[in-house]
């Protein structure tokens, strides 16, 4: 490959990381302006059937049972769908986005995130800080959700024309596979497909990415990538 074509195609993988952007913004208004006005509008329904049965207390119970089912489902998508709303990629730069992000992560599981970062860290290209930004949201998201971890420290420096970012957390760790290259390594049931997406971000980038992991002593994800500007 020349020059020329692998600048074509790193041209074509920035704009391909800020295309599954859009994407997922269309994904997550359809999701609020379809599915949450159904399922709201659901639970005023079997409320209002609820109240209706009141005199058949079996039929009553199931009714309300059925309105916490819903309401739990509307709860998880409402905080699905704030977790992926844009904090503002264009008019932000990374560090406030970033620092936005842990604020959150700290807010929605009562878990703290030590940040440091450059005081000259400035800003990237738009490409870079989306990818950074949603590294970011999943290292802490699997350091809460899979590693049991109670604390996490995230580092973002730049290092001349790049952005470097280290995420670790002590939780319980696992058995980092070398390369996730293998299609049998990627997807829900081998428990990889965050990681892969990380992966697959930087690669993108044309930037660096590694994973230290071991069983009982947590996890710490590496990322160096062209800032872009």
């Amino acid at each position: 490959m020349t020059a020329v074509d692998e600048g074509r195609a790193g041209d074509a993988s920035l704009r391909l990381l800020a295309a599954g952007e859009r994407e997922l913004q269309r994904i997550v208004l359809d999701m609020h302006d379809g599915p949450v006005q159904d399922i709201f509008a659901a639970v005023s329904h079997l409320q209002v059937l609820q109240r209706e049965l009141a005199e058949h207390p079996e039929h009553s119970r199931r009714a309300g049972q059925a309105v916490q089912l819903l309401e739990r489902a509307l709860g998880e998508i409402r905080t699905l769908i704030g977790v992926f709303r844009p904090p503002g990629f264009e008019r932000r730069e990374l560090g406030a986005i970033l620092e936005g992000l842990c604020v959150q992560h700290e807010a929605m599981t009562d878990q703290p995130v030590e940040l440091t970062m450059d005081a000259g860290l400035g800003d990237c290209a738009l490409p870079a800080k989306i990818a950074l930004y949603r590294i970011l949201q999943e290292a802490l998201s699997n350091g809460h959700r899979h590693a049991s971890a109670t604390r996490q420290t995230v580092s973002v420096e730049r290092r001349g024309a790049r952005i470097a970012m280290t995420v670790a957390d002590n939780g319980r760790g696992f058995e980092a596979p070398p390369v996730l290259a293998a299609e049998a390594d990627v997807g829900v049931e081998g428990g990889h497909f965050g990681l892969r997406g990380i992966q697959d971000r930087v690669a993108m980038l044309g930037g660096t990415f590694a994973l230290d992991s071991t069983p009982g002593q947590g996890t710490v994800l590496r990322v160096v990538v062209p800032a872009g500007l």
